[in-house]
Parts: structure tokens; C-alpha cells; sequence
């Protein structure tokens, strides 16, 4: 061997020593110092910390029925799918779960960085036959994990869902709102969409819980390693009385459906709001056409495309024109401005000129009624007394005494979001104003009013001019029932009118229940009723019936309950919204006295 080779050897076998001694070195100080290091990440890759869903908090009417509540359910998720395994799964799933493998590829992608955390891939519960399908074929399923979760269940299916809203999946936007808000919520969680269910989100919501597992190294759990149990959410009890929800929920659909045996095709929408005046409690909350919150997300794409809208709360977000309910501030305003008193008669000739070009105006059918004082002019709704009137207040003074109880602006319920503020007819600076339009104000045309604002109305009438803040959700308490939070009644307004000005209103509102008043059918009812009905143009060519409308309250002289009736083309106010506030009082007062 040459001394250059040897030279090359000699450099070859140092290095190959230098290299071990290198490589000896790295793994001891691994073993050595590294050893608590690289265990701790080898129990991290063998231990999931997987979420435990809290329950959301039960919601109670006002005398301890259970109105929303959740039971179990099996959800599909996904935990630690590997890339070259998804295309089958998702093929498979989709088939399983009856959905678009591009609906569930786009789950998995919106949450690929959230590790270890499960992707759910359904919202609403699989059925038994779906996870013994899944645990069957679990060799041939990696990653596809069945967890059981709370799901919402409302008790009475459609009673009160536009009041109790509904839950659904959370959307970008609100997932983004909520982390903006500092409030952790995952991708695949549900969230209340409408009703207290959204607005009351916050103590609804429980804390999740974690569950702390070993897997093996195909991602299968092999033990529970510890567990922190979910907190539930706070429980709401609400003003709503369900006895008189029902009751409302089906008076009205009765008279739908009498009034489409008789011919009227145009009928089946509207709304009931029961009110105590002495609080503010809303108590019923009638919207119909109404949607079953249990298969919301099944039947979402039938119910956004209805042309009836179901989704719409009526009772805070349909403005109707108010017609002669109205009437009650004509008759404060003249009373209060000292324009007429409870003994001033006005005669009625069934049509007249009030304004020089402008054209007669009448009564219904042209009716005669003579000589009326206002308590008779209520009684019958007279158009001819309140035109006078109206010539005589003023649109001004209308506006303003109609603003007092509340027109034209929200009535402060804070429980519900998308209430409208309604319209009122009135003279605008700068804008021509006709003489004859204080005549179409003075008889509700012209102004609109949502079934709430109605109530509030009855309500305001009914106590004497306190105007308290509706609201819906009585008490918020954790799950031991200690109290959380308490909702006390709370005035907005009070009208300090004359006595006698209230004496003539309620006594007029109280002749329209007997007799020879435009709700006469009340007379025969359990308590004493004081109302007043309307009736409100929708167009002039007439091929639209009438929205029909009754304001009142019971009993008369102690009220209990402020009621509002919108019957949308149900005709005249005796036609439709009469029937309907009449079923109501005389089954709860029925069943009271019984």
C-alpha cells in the first residue's frame, strides 16, 4: 500500500470515528438529558383532550312548564383523518348521512387547524341505525368518531316559536362576532339564530366540559384519562303563559279556518299579543303562519322560500295600518284639550263635506247614527264623530296624543330583536298638506302599528296611562335555582290625563262589548270585556279584503290581560279579530272559574 493511500485511510477512519463519536454523543444526551422532554410529547401524541358539550339552559313559561329543553343525541364528527384516507370517508359518509361530499369536505377544511379538537360533521342527530352502520364498518372508517351531544328540543313544537326562536350552526360571521367579543365558540358549534334563544345567547350557553383519553396509534380510544364535567347554561323562566298561548295559538286558527269554509281565500296570517297592564309581562305571542323549531334545519330552504313567511315574527315586525282602534285618541285628544266633554253630541248624517274641494266622506255603508256623545260614538265607531273631532284637534295634536301612547317608535322590549317602529300620518315641514288629511288620520288610515305597539296600547288604556317596557323573560337562575338575574317591571311612560277623560274612554271602550256595539257578540263572555274593533284598508281597488283588528281588555273593571288581534284580510274587526279575541276569553276565563 502507498503512503497516499494509507494517508486516504488514515482520514477515512478518523472521520468515521469523529462521525460515531458525534452520533454517541447525540443520542446519549437524547437518552440522558432529552429522556422527560420527548416522553412528555410521546404521552401528548397518545392523549386527545375531547370536548364535552354543555347542555343549554332549560326555558320555562311563568308557572314552571317546561317549554325547551334538551335530550341526547348521536352526532358524526371527525378526529385525526389523515389525507389519504378523507376521499374514501367522505364518499362514504356522504351516502350514509344523505349530504353533499362538498359539505362535508368543506367542515373538515374550515377546521384542519384545530388539532385534536373532533370536527362535527352533523348538526341535528343521527339516527341508531346511522351509528351501528358507522361502528360495523369502523376498521374501514378511520377517524369517524360518534359522540353523543345535548340537542335542543322544543316540547310543544310550534307553541311560541317566534318567542323561543331556534338554534342553529354557527356561520362565519358569527363565528368571527363571537371571537371578536372574546367568546370561545368552535366551528361546528350551534348558537341561538332568533327569539330569547339569541338574545338570551350568552347565559343560555353552558361550559364545555373535557374528556381526557389515551388513543392507540390508530387514533381509537383505549381509556379515559380524566374528565372535567361540562357546566349547563342558565335556565330562563318567561312572562308567556302556555295555557294562554295555546288558547290564542288555536282561537285564532279556528277562525282561519271558518273564515276559508265561508270563502274568504285571502286569510291566514297574523298575530295575537296578550299583555298584563299591570306589568308589562307579554303573555302570549301568537305569529302566524308559525315553523316547528324541532325540524327547522330540515325543512330551512321550504320555509326561507314561503311567500307567507313563517320565519317572520308579525307581532314586532308587521306594521299594519291601525284603522279605527285608533279612535281612543281622537277622543283623548278632544277630551283633554277641553274640545268636547263626555256630554258634547255630535250628530251623525251618515256622510258629509268637511272642507271646501274636498270630498264627502262617510260611515260605513253610509250609516246614519244621530245625535252620539262620544262614549256612543266609540260604541258604534262612528266615522262622522271622529272626522269632527279630528277638524277640530288638529293633526298636531293628534300626532302628539298618539306619540303618548306610544306610536311611531319601539315600545322597548329588549327580548326580542326586529322590532319596527310603525308610522304615523302627520305634517311634515316644508311638505304640502292637505286640509282632508287630518279627516284620514282621525280614522286610523294613514298610520301603521305592530301587534305589539297594539297591545302596549290596550295595555296603556286599560291601567290609566302607564306605559311599562314590555318584556318577555321573567328570571334567569343557574342550575341549583339560585337567582341570577330578576326582571322587575319597569315604566317608561305615564300620561296624566283627567280622570274624566279615562272615565269617558273606558266607558266607550265597554258600551263596543254590549248591545248595539260593534262587539256585541262579547256581551255573553265569563268577564266583563272592554275593546274596540277596527277595520284597515290594504288598497283602494277593493280585490284585497280588509285586515281586521280588535284592541281590548279583561276583565273590564280589574284588567288582567290587554289583548290585540290582527287578522290579516280578515274583513271587518267583527269578522274575524272579534271571534278570535272572544275564543281566547272565554276559554281562559272558563277554565279559570273552573
Amino acid at each position: 500500500m502507498t503512503k497516499f493511500m494509507l494517508k486516504r485511510l488514515r482520514v477515512f477512519s478518523a472521520l468515521v470515528v469523529l462521525v460515531t463519536m458525534v452520533l454517541t454523543a447525540r443520542l446519549a444526551w437524547l437518552q440522558i438529558y432529552q429522556y422527560d422532554h420527548y416522553l412528555a410529547r410521546a404521552e401528548t401524541n397518545r392523549m386527545r383532550d375531547l370536548p364535552i358539550g354543555a347542555p343549554r339552559g332549560e326555558i320555562f313559561d311563568r308557572n314552571g312548564e317546561l317549554l325547551v329543553g334538551n335530550r341526547p343525541g348521536f352526532v358524526v364528527s371527525i378526529l385525526d383523518l389523515s389525507k389519504r384516507d378523507q376521499p374514501a370517508v367522505v364518499a362514504y359518509l356522504s351516502e350514509l348521512l344523505e349530504m353533499e361530499e362538498t359539505d362535508i369536505s368543506t367542515k373538515i377544511w374550515d377546521q384542519r387547524f384545530r388539532s385534536f379538537a373532533p370536527i362535527r360533521i352533523t348538526t341535528k342527530p343521527v339516527s341508531n341505525k346511522v351509528v351501528a352502520q358507522i361502528e360495523e364498518r369502523r376498521i374501514d372508517l378511520p377517524g369517524v368518531i360518534v359522540e353523543t351531544q345535548p340537542m335542543r328540543y322544543y316540547t310543544n313544537d310550534n307553541l311560541a316559536a317566534h318567542a323561543l326562536g331556534y338554534v342553529g350552526a354557527i356561520s362565519r360571521e358569527q363565528l368571527q362576532q363571537m371571537q371578536e367579543q372574546g367568546r370561545y365558540y368552535r366551528g361546528t358549534d350551534s348558537i341561538g339564530q332568533s327569539g330569547v334563544e339569541k338574545t338570551w345567547e350568552e347565559l343560555l350557553r353552558g361550559q364545555d366540559g373535557t374528556l381526557r383519553v389515551e388513543t392507540n396509534r390508530y387514533g381509537r380510544r383505549i381509556r379515559v384519562l380524566a374528565k372535567e364535567d361540562p357546566v349547563p347554561g342558565h335556565n330562563l323562566t318567561l312572562t308567556l303563559d302556555a295555557r294562554l298561548q295555546n288558547i290564542a295559538e288555536q282561537a285564532f286558527l279556528n277562525v282561519i279556518a271558518q273564515l276559508q269554509e265561508e270563502g274568504n281565500d285571502q286569510v291566514g296570517k297574523g298575530a295575537v299579543v296578550a299583555m298584563n297592564p299591570n306589568t308589562g309581562e307579554i303573555l302570549a305571542m301568537v305569529s302566524l303562519p308559525s315553523y316547528n323549531p324541532n325540524t327547522f334545519s330540515e325543512n330551512f330552504s321550504m320555509l326561507k322560500d314561503d311567500r307567507d313567511n313563517p320565519l317572520m315574527n308579525r307581532t314586532i315586525s308587521g306594521a299594519y295600518p291601525i284603522g279605527s282602534t285608533y279612535k281612543m285618541v281622537g277622543a283623548a285628544a278632544a277630551l283633554e284639550e277641553g274640545i268636547i266633554s263626555e256630554q258634547s253630541i255630535i250628530t251623525c248624517t251618515g256622510r258629509k263635506v268637511f272642507f271646501p274641494n274636498d270630498p264627502s266622506r262617510g260611515c260605513f255603508n253610509n250609516a246614519v247614527h244621530g245625535a252620539l256623545n262620544v262614549v256612543q260614538a266609540l260604541a258604534k265607531s262612528c266615522n262622522i264623530f271622529f272626522f269632527e273631532l279630528g277638524k277640530r284637534t288638529g293633526i298636531d295634536h293628534l300626532t302628539a296624543y298618539a306619540e303618548d301612547f306610544g306610536f311611531s317608535r319601539t315600545t322597548g322590549l329588549n327580548d326580542l330583536e326586529g322590532e319596527r317602529t310603525g308610522s304615523l300620518l302627520r305634517r311634515e315641514e316644508g311638505k304640502y298638506w292637505a286640509p282632508g288629511n287630518v279627516l284620514t288620520a282621525a280614522i286610523g288610515q294613514g298610520h301603521t302599528i305592530t301587534p305589539l305597539q297594539l297591545a302596549n296600547y290596550g295595555a296603556m288604556l286599560a291601567n290609566g296611562g302607564i306605559h311599562y317596557r314590555p318584556f318577555l323573560v321573567r328570571e334567569v337562575t343557574d342550575k341549583s335555582g339560585e337567582t341570577i338575574v330578576s326582571i322587575e317591571p319597569e315604566i317608561i311612560n305615564q300620561l296624566e290625563y283627567k280622570d274624566a277623560t279615562w272615565a269617558a274612554i273606558h266607558r266607550g271602550m265597554e258600551a263596543v262589548t254590549l248591545p248595539g256595539g260593534t262587539a256585541s257578540s262579547m256581551r255573553d263572555l265569563p268577564v266583563k270585556v272592554a275593546g274596540k274593533t277596527g277595520s284597515a284598508q290594504v288598497n283602494l281597488s277593493g280585490t284585497q279584503k280588509a285586515h281586521s283588528l280588535f284592541v281590548g281588555y279583561a276583565p273590564a273593571d280589574a284588567p288582567e290581560i290587554a289583548l290585540a288581534v290582527i287578522v290579516e284580510h280578515g274583513g271587518l274587526g267583527g269578522q274575524a279579530a272579534v271571534p278570535v279575541a272572544k275564543q281566547i276569553f272565554d276559554k281562559y276565563y272558563s277554565i279559570s272559574e273552573e
